[in-house]
């Protein structure tokens, strides 16, 4: 399945970007959403999770992924959709977006915009889709790694994949019916008759939407921008 990529979901589905998060209200006025982008998970002391380490020939990547919103970030998130609407921020609604993230790809680029798999693995399958790599890199990886980490762009990328959670089936119907009714005289030699008729017409249509296709959007993010110390 192709998947679109990240950087049309703002525009798509109501969808607007506060704060590096992407919002949407819904027909009945809660909001939900979604994040712009995936990231390194964080440690209790804030600290990412990820580390290379180097042994002789080998060198180790390890780290964990996420694809969330910092409570922080959703606190100022849901106190400015709140005084936009007037409300107390305790009774907007606001939630993540249903979706379905299932393989998450760590991606090893050229430096030049073309990436090719490093890695892939199993996101927790709830939010903040938490995911976990250790790869055992080559020299030629080691190298390309160690660019990125330095600021370099395109040569570390994490890739999510997420589909839209699928709808459930809606089924309804519409029932028509008319009457028409004819009066008439005839006469004859014996004088006057009446005749009454009616004539009936009924009619159902049932109509269902439909399964509906998931869509499948790409969030991926260079580790330029994962929030790691140059090195």
């Amino acid at each position: 399945m192709n998947a679109d990529k990240d950087d049309s979901a703002a525009g798509d589905g109501g969808y607007e970007e506060i704060n590096g998060v992407l919002v949407a209200q819904d027909a009945d006025g809660n909001w939900r959403y979604r994040p712009r982008a995936p990231g390194l998970a964080r440690g209790h002391d804030g600290r990412a999770q990820f580390t290379l380490i180097g042994a002789g020939a080998v060198t180790m990547l390890a780290l964990t992924a996420s694809w969330g919103v910092p409570a922080a970030t959703l606190d100022a998130l849901r106190a400015e959709l709140a005084a936009r609407a007037q409300l107390p921020a305790a009774q907007l609604s606001l939630s993540p977006e249903a979706v379905e993230v299932g393989t998450v790809r760590l991606m090893l680029g050229d430096g030049a915009g073309r990436f090719e798999e490093l890695a892939k693995a199993q996101s927790s399958g709830a939010p903040p889709y938490h995911t976990a790599f250790n790869v055992m890199l080559s020299a030629e990886q080691a190298a390309k790694v160690r660019k990125a980490l330095s600021g370099e762009r395109g040569w570390l990328e994490l890739r999510y994949e997420a589909s839209d959670a699928p709808r459930a089936r809606r089924a309804s119907s519409a029932h028509t019916q008319e009457t028409l009714r004819v009066d008439a005289a005839l006469r004859d030699a014996q004088g006057e008759a009446g005749l009454s008729a009616e004539l009936g017409y009924s009619e159902r249509v049932e109509t269902d939407d439909g399964p509906h296709e998931p869509r499948t959007r790409s969030y991926s993010a260079d580790a330029a921008d994962w929030g790691l110390p140059t090195q």
